[in-house]
């Protein structure tokens, strides 16, 4: 948040059970309409190539994030 507090366009990216999470932390820091990116979960037991193929999936979404005013 404080990259995003400075104009440097940020972006999180958390699975489905951290979202709440991350949206009380950006309200907290004086981000509250900032929206993280949300990826399926879980991730750890999985092998590589799922979680690129995961990665890829949400791709567009991570540039819109980066290059607009949010999704």
């Amino acid at each position: 948040m404080t990259l995003e507090n400075r104009g440097i366009p940020t972006i999180v990216i958390c699975t489905a059970p951290f979202t709440n999470s991350a949206l009380a932390q950006s309200n907290a820091f004086g981000r509250p309409g900032f929206q993280p990116i949300s990826i399926p979960h879980p991730l750890g037991p999985l092998p590589r190539e799922t979680v690129i193929h995961r990665a890829s999936s949400i791709s567009d979404d991570i540039v819109r994030a980066l290059t607009s005013n949010g999704l």
